[in-house]
């Protein structure tokens, strides 16, 4: 059989001999956080760049100074005066260099310019190329295929600093959800060949992506060894435009609630899969719970006999471990599965919830979700009064989406774009696809060749 549980190395890394700490280094990471949030992360914007710089296999030799850049402007200019090249050096701060001091984003060769200050957005921008790029080769933006017109960001862009070529990364994350990736390169490759759109927008994509694949991820986790016939189940969101939203929608019952619960597991989860996969980390590969599970589902009874064992040694030395836990109140889900042993791991898994949400360990499980959640409520998660937390899609967001989904052709089927929204991980209930139509039809988006709902198509816009 392919799989084992290490358990030497569990109670190694896991520091079982001593006081048990959670969350140990590995080869292979999950997700690219820790324990300690800060509220002033992340800034998508700094991702961005890295990010890009990542996927172009390039560097920057220092950060990018926009008071360099702008002296090299000047000193490609012949003046009258010193009072004249004044003028056009505070013309130049005003055009190209934003609020932040970064530069002003008018070409795609600007992006690899965005300044990574902070070291989580560089772990943020590390951890979306492994799981999105998912080892594709370098993407370069081309200077000469994608140049501007205008003279003075013509005078800007010359005065760029040429980058260094950075070999390509080493494989930090493990890729759990790989039709993601495969749909974020469908997504980029469009969105490359359209220069300002991929300019002005490039961030809403990964933003939306980055969304995407935590949920996705954590919603898989949650059902854990169950078998699933359906790899993205799409959570429900509302459009900023409704005027009505309550907690009777379908959109509230099954959009940010149904999704909060394994959010809020998500350190667990972390921990879980650790333990699950330490025999493997020498390779630098990660199973998930489903990989698990058929593994163990074609293993002899000799083979998951030891597994059992195994288990349950684990067990004992984890709860002998935290002595400050009151074990006897814990109140254990009957068994689920059909196969002891992942009832036994899933008895682990409880217990690994159970302990951090009974002790002082509270407060790095709560910490540790909060880098997604903070992040959520700068996008998608808005407060709607007495009905809560919800996720909307604002007009922004909805027609970005749908120009990502139509690329190229004239026009697209209203129902297939839902579809493709799905496929994206978005559904919309009745209400919200009223409200999307009537939206559309404002904008003069819509072409009907029938009432009917199959002929109404949403046409092409730039």
């Amino acid at each position: 059989m392919e799989y084992k549980l290490n358990l030497e190395g569990i109670r190694e890394k896991f520091k079982f001999d001593a006081a048990i700490r959670h969350n140990p280094k590995m080869s292979v990471e999950i997700l690219p956080y820790n324990t300690k949030f800060k509220d002033t992360q992340f800034n998508l914007r700094e991702v961005v760049g890295e990010f890009l710089r990542l996927v172009g296999q390039k560097k920057m030799s220092s950060e990018a100074n926009p008071e360099e850049l702008i002296e090299a402007v000047l000193k490609s200019i012949e003046f009258k005066d010193v009072s004249q090249k004044n003028e056009f050096k505070q013309m130049i701060k005003t055009l190209f260099i934003d609020e932040n001091n970064q530069l002003f984003l008018f070409h795609p060769q600007t992006l690899y310019y965005i300044n990574t200050v902070e070291n989580e957005n560089r772990k943020l921008a590390e951890f979306l190329y492994v799981v999105l790029w998912n080892g594709k080769s370098a993407w370069e933006i081309s200077k000469t295929e994608l140049q501007t017109d205008d003279l003075m960001s013509s005078l800007i862009f010359s005065a760029l600093p040429e980058l260094q070529d950075a070999e390509g990364q080493t494989k930090k994350y493990a890729v759990l959800l790989p039709e993601i990736s495969e749909l974020f390169s469908a997504d980029f490759e469009w969105l490359s060949t359209k220069q300002d759109l991929f300019t002005e927008q490039f961030e809403k994509l990964l933003s939306y992506y980055y969304f995407f694949y935590i949920t996705q991820m954590s919603r898989r986790n949650e059902i854990m060894f169950a078998t699933t016939e359906k790899s993205i189940v799409p959570i429900y969101f509302t459009f900023e435009e409704e005027e009505r939203l309550s907690k009777t929608r379908v959109s509230y019952e099954y959009g940010w609630k149904n999704i909060e619960r394994s959010i809020n597991r998500m350190f667990t989860h972390v921990n879980f899969l650790k333990m699950l996969n330490l025999s493997k980390e020498e390779v630098g590969q990660l199973y998930s719970y489903q990989e698990i599970a058929g593994i163990l589902r074609t293993g002899t009874d000799e083979e998951i006999h030891g597994i059992e064992e195994a288990v349950e040694k684990v067990i004992e030395q984890y709860r002998e471990g935290l002595s400050d836990v009151k074990w006897n109140q814990m109140n254990l889900n009957p068994e689920q599965y059909e196969l002891p042993v992942l009832n036994k791991l899933s008895l682990l898994f409880q217990m690994i919830d159970y302990q951090f949400n009974n002790s002082f360990r509270s407060k790095p499980y709560n910490e540790y979700k909060m880098w997604f959640i903070h992040f959520c409520q700068k996008t998608f998660l808005k407060s709607r009064g007495r009905s809560g937390k919800m996720l909307i899609l604002d007009t922004d967001y909805l027609l970005f989406l749908t120009k990502v989904i139509i690329k190229n052709e004239p026009k697209i089927r209203l129902k297939k774009l839902f579809e493709e929204f799905e496929t994206r991980g978005i559904i919309y209930d009745r209400d919200t696809q009223v409200a999307i139509i009537e939206y559309f039809e404002k904008l003069n988006l819509l072409e009907k060749k029938s009432d009917s709902g199959d002929a109404i198509y949403v046409k092409a816009f730039l």
